[in-house]
Order: structure tokens, then sequence, then C-alpha cells
């Protein structure tokens, strides 16, 4: 073994045992954010319920803290890309809660599976069974269910794709889920399984089945051998509510049917839609609340009834509804865009929850008149995922800002409390017609170093529409939009480290350059196109390319992927290329370029692919630090006492060939120490480190919010 060899040999045993626990990761509060697809409560256990969210992990209710705990936060490192739960499902005959399972998401051609807990989601097992799990296609349901009659017996059907076309059908288990005892029933896909216990057992398990399938109901009625469709069944079924009595209610896109065990009957309410949210009251079957489904704001229809859907009242669900925001104080409007799930409390006959886009929704009081008082429970649910960067200010009124889709970002003050004031507040949009997505999505911000009060934030409307974006002067209290030049659009922004002036690298149209606050823009024509890849919010990738020095207000650096980095020294009027020693990277590969606090011209570079680059001559030259093999995130944070001239420096990735994990150095990259593999569950998109608590590192997630873990 050569020295070189031994040393990093060394390096990597030292860095394996002197790990530090990095268990203590804790979200960072905002509350809700993320379309929760699916809720169910457990009918043995009171004040047990579950969520599931498109593309994050799944919750449960603590009752004594009234918040939501993620379950899946533990997952390794190898299954983060995986994290996300489309179904949940519990033992029905279980007196504990305990026993749980879930549908995990894959990932490209690598299939979803079965997850089983039986210390009520502290710790998973994997179930082995490869199936294709498709959440945030927002088809959390009842795809996944356990015969109420049988624990042992399990079943999961898959929805419906091209994707995975092998993985799809329905598959059961008679020993509880164990790995090898899955076989596959048939080749139906479905909405929902429902179990009617009235006729009891044949073989020991329930005797009658029903399956939701895209042509329309299939019905069991030996144990689940065989299935055959139900005549006068409705097509295209959405979401499903039985009754012990043998009732059975479902919506479709035709609107809503009810099956009393001999016809079928459509009960629709008054006014039409796409019949999505149905419940009944586990006590009376004549009780049940029903909604209309629309991605539109608020444009949906809210009924309930008391004789079964002879008649219905409607419920106001409207920019007018009474509701309760004392937990999201953040939201701007009304709840209910694309309200999807009601879910009835089997021991209170007058609450009820619903899910929207955003929240899990409760009202005490279903009956009340004129209309129920609706509160998003939001403490804990913090399924958001980032679509920018990630910024921790030297000082100031903000202690983090961020930048997500759909609700655009905060502005945030606390760690532990919400946030008071969402971007809805101030940048308002309308979708571009026939863009993707809806609301805005902010993809970059920065403060001046000088004044970190002063802030600047680019987005774009939809996923893939124009422009939005706009300045605060005052640390986020109030924001004041830019004029926009044409065709500008998502990216990153800059801020010049004692002045005003504003560098916009967009993902449509030129890079753009400020002095009046973004009154007026001019085009960089040194700079190139296509720095910030992709054609929508999503596709660019991790990439944050911009960049201004901390210490000389007119130096600027942008990094293109071709192995160049463009640096100006006159503020950003024009650039040149230099960067000698970075290699090409990717589109839309994780890269980061970061500046050093104090120290001008001082610059790192960190590639998922490459590692890890340091330039202490404004970008002349860089030099790469050996022992990074892989810097899928970089930041740079407060100096440690022991060394206050040399703020710390951190990566995500891989250091002496030590995976996945948490590393930080205190000397430029000479040694490095592992803080070990973070508790994130998710695959993270953005990192930052504290400017002002040294030790305190943030981590944005695909679905999982933000996290953060102090004390490292």
């Amino acid at each position: 073994m050569t020295r070189k060899l031994f040393t990093l040999f060394v390096l990597a045993i030292i860095c394996i045992f002197s790990a530090k626990s990095s268990s203590n990761w804790k979200t960072v509060r905002v509350g809700g954010g993320g379309f929760v697809t699916s809720m169910k409560a457990h009918p043995k256990v009171k004040n047990l319920y579950f969520i599931t969210t498109d593309v994050g992990t799944p919750y449960r209710w603590n009752s004594v803290t009234q918040a939501w705990e993620g379950m899946l936060y533990n997952l390794p490192a190898s299954d983060w890309n995986r994290g996300a739960a489309g179904d949940i499902a519990f033992d029905p005959s279980d007196m504990t809660g305990n026993i749980l399972f879930v549908t995990l998401s894959g990932e490209d051609s690598i299939p979803g599976t079965v997850l089983k807990s039986i210390d009520r989601g502290n710790t998973w097992v994997d179930c082995h069974l490869p199936i294709e799990v498709w959440p945030n296609a927002h088809k959390g349901n009842k795809r996944l269910a356990v015969d109420p009659q049988n624990g042992q017996v399990v079943y999961v059907t898959t929805c419906s794709s091209t994707k995975l076309s092998s993985k799809n059908g329905t598959f059961k288990s008679t020993k509880a889920g164990v790995t090898g005892s899955w076989k596959k029933v048939n080749d139906l896909y479905g909405d929902f399984i429902e179990f009617d216990t009235r006729e009891g057992l044949i073989s020991g398990v329930t005797k009658n089945i029903y399956m939701g399938c895209k042509d329309g109901i299939y019905l069991s009625t030996d144990g689940g051998n065989n299935f055959f469709k139900m005549q006068g069944s409705p097509v295209k079924p959405c979401r499903s509510a039985l009754h012990s009595n043998g009732t059975l209610y479902v919506t479709a896109l035709s609107g809503v049917y009810k099956w009393d065990g001999h016809i079928w009957t459509k009960i629709t309410p008054p006014t039409s839609g796409k019949y999505s949210a149905i419940a009944v009251n586990p006590k009376n079957s004549l009780q049940l609340v029903c909604c209309s489904n629309s991605f539109s704001p608020y444009k949906f229809n809210a009924y309930r009834s008391n004789n079964g859907g002879t008649s219905w009242t409607y419920l106001q669900n409207d920019s007018s509804t009474v509701v309760d925001l004392s937990e999201v104080p953040w939201y701007a409007t009304t709840i209910g865009q694309n309200l999807t799930e009601y879910c009835w409390d089997p021991f209170d006959q007058n609450m009820v929850w619903s899910t929207d886009f955003f929240f899990a929704n409760q009202t005490k009081n279903i009956w009340a008149t004129p209309c129920p008082i609706w509160k998003p429970r939001a403490v804990g649910d913090e399924e958001i995922v980032p679509t920018g960067n990630l910024l921790c200010p030297p000082s100031g009124k903000n202690l983090l800002i961020s930048n997500i889709a759909d609700a655009g970002g905060w502005d945030h003050k606390s760690l532990t409390s919400s946030p008071t004031v969402g971007m809805q507040k101030f940048f308002h949009w309308i979708p571009d017609p026939g863009k993707s997505g809806g609301w805005g999505n902010m993809t970059g911000s920065a403060v001046q170093e000088s004044n970190p009060d002063f802030i600047a934030r680019v987005g774009r409307i939809s996923w893939d529409g124009s422009g939005y974006a706009g300045y605060s002067a005052d640390g986020g209290d109030t924001y004041t939009q830019f004029n926009i030049p044409t065709g500008v659009a998502g990216g990153r922004i800059a801020i010049s480290a004692t002045s005003e002036t504003l560098i916009w690298v967009p993902q449509s149209g030129a890079p753009q350059r400020s002095t009046d606050r973004g009154l007026s823009w001019k085009p960089i024509i040194s700079l190139p196109l296509g720095i910030i890849g992709g054609n929508n919010v999503f596709s660019s990738g991790p990439v944050f390319p911009l960049v201004a020095d901390k210490v000389n207000e007119n130096k600027f650096y942008v990094y293109k992927n071709s192995g160049e980095m463009y640096v100006s020294s006159d503020g950003g009027i024009s650039f040149t290329a230099l960067g000698k020693g970075l290699p090409v990277s990717r589109i839309a590969s994780n890269l980061t370029v970061e500046t050093t606090p104090g120290k001008e011209g001082d610059i790192w570079v960190g590639m998922i692919a490459s590692g890890l680059f340091h330039s202490i001559n404004s970008g002349a030259t860089f030099t790469k630090i050996t022992a990074v093999q892989r810097a899928e995130f970089i930041a740079v944070g407060k100096a440690s006492p022991n060394k206050p001239n040399t703020p710390a420096v951190y990566v995500m990735g891989t250091v002496n060939n030590i995976y996945k994990s948490l590393f930080r150095s205190n000397d430029n990259g000479e040694t490095w120490e592992n803080l070990g593999s973070p508790k994130i569950g998710k695959t993270p998109l953005c990192m930052a480190a504290d400017r002002q608590v040294y030790g305190r590192i943030f981590i944005g997630t695909g679905g999982n919010g933000y996290l953060y873990c102090e004390g490292l």
C-alpha cells in the first residue's frame, strides 16, 4: 500500500468512528404546504389518524401534542429517492393501532414496495413486493387494505401506468405481508378496496370484497378468488365509503352513487362537478358528506346529507368560508383547493376531516349552520418541495429564506413557529393558460451582505410559465414586484455585497442586470444563455451557479456547465470566462457555487460527480480538494470558536470514500469531520449553513420539508 493510499485509508477509518450522531434532526416549522392525498381514522383507537402526502412521508396524529409526526424520516440514504408513501393501511381488528402497512414509491425503473410496521410507524420492514407506486399521480386512496376479519390477509392494487406495467395488478398476502407470501390475484388495478363483513367469512377470510376499477366496480363473493364487474356500477370511480350495514357510497367522474345491496342509484348533489371526497358516519349510514374536486382555486361544491343522499344541504366553500388559520397564519386564502378526501371520526359523530392541496382540515361540528368552521391542523405536517436555493442571512430579521413550489416560500423569523406571512400576500399570480401546475414557484433568492434585510426573489408562474419577481427593503415585511423583461422567468438571483445591484440568471431568457430595484433591466450579453437548464422549475435540478462576492461589491461569479467560471469585476456590466481547473458538469446535475464571508475572491464550487474545488484568486484558478469525491451540496457557515477567521465548510456527499454523509471542514478542506448521515428521509434538494450559529445546518428535501440540526 502506498503512503497516499494508507493516508486515505486512515482518514476514512477516523471519519467512520468519529461520526457524530445526527439523529436530532427537526423540521423547520411552516405547517402544511403540500398535497394531503388521503386520511384514515383507526376504528379501535380513539384520536389515531393517519395521512399520506403526494411526495413525502406519511404522518400519524399525536393527540397529546396535537401535531402530526412523520413516520419515514429514518429511511436510509439508499431509499431517499423512494421515500414517498402512496397509501397507508392498518389492521382494523388490531386494538393497539400498532400494525401498519404503507406502499413506498419507486424510482425510475426501480419498483415500489410495501413496508410493514408493528410499532405504529416508528420502524419499518420491507415486505419485498415489487409493484408500481405513484403517489404524485395524486392517487392516495384505499389501494392498500387489511381484511377486518382476518389480519393475516393484506391486499394491494396498483394504479394504471405504462412505466412499470409488469408491476401492475392486484396482489394478496395471507401471512400479514411477510416477504415471499405475496401472490398476484389478477390483472385488475383499482382506486379502492372495501370489505363488506355482513355475510361473514368463507375459508377464514371476508366473503364479499369490492374493488373500484376504471371500468366499474368489481365484486368478489368468494373471498377474493374471483371478481366480476357489477352491472350498472359507475365507471372511473374516485373514492368510496362503506358503512357496516353494507351501504356503499362511491364518487366518480359522472357523479355520486349508492349501492344498497341490490341496485345502484345515482344520488349526485344539485351542482354538477367531478366528485371525489366522500365519507359516511360510521354510526349512521344515512349521514354523509361529499365534495367535487377542482384544481382551479376553490371552484368546488361541498354537501352534506342526513337521508342517504335523497336530499343535500350545500356547505359554503368559497372565499367567505369560515376558517381558523391559527396554525397556518402564512396562508392568505380559504381552504379547499383540490379537496380530495373526507374522513369521519368513528368516535365523534360531529367531527369530520378533509384533505386538500395544502392541509388536513378538521371541523368539530359538521352539522353547524349555515356551514362548519374548518381548521387546518398543520403542526408537524411539512410536505413542501424546494424549487430554489436555501439561504441563511448573516444578520437581520430572518433566520432562513426559502423558495418552494406552489406556495412560493417564506422569510423565516423563527424555526419553531409558522411564518406569519407567505408570498401569496405580495406576489399576485394567475396561472398562464396552457402551462403546467399552478400558483407561484420561487426559484431563487438573495440578500445584500451588508444589509440582509434587502432581499430579492425570482420565480415563475406555474411550472413553466411567465416570470414573477420582486424585492423587499424591510426584511420581508413588504415586497414590491419587479418590472420583468419579456420572456424572462425563473432562475437564480444575486445582490452585490454592499450595493443594490441585481444580477438575474433566468431559466428562460437572457441574463439581466438592474441597479434600480428591478424598475429597469439590461441584458448581460457577455454571459451565455442556458446557464440554468431545463424547461420548468423541476427540470432545472439543484443547480446554483450564481453568487456575489461577500466583500467586493463589484464582483459576481457565474459557473457555466462547460467548465468556465464567468467573473465580473465591474458590478455585473461585463463577465469574463476564467475558471482554470474546473471540470465540465452535466446540465441539471447538482452544482453549488459559494463565496466565503470576509474573504474577497474566495470561492467554493461543489459538484455531485466531480467533488469540491476552491479558488482564492476570484475564480482565475481552482484547486481540487482531493478528499471530496462527491459534493452533492456545499455550504459555508459561521466559523468555529477555535478558528474564528476560517468559516466552516460543509459538504453533503462522499468524503474519504464515505457515502451519503454530512461533513465539515474548519481548515479550508485540509481535514474533514464526519457529522453522520442526516435523518431526512427524502432526497436533499438544497442546503445552507447558519451564518450566526456554529454547527447548525439546514437541508431542504423533496417532500419532507426543511430540516435542521444543531450542535454539530
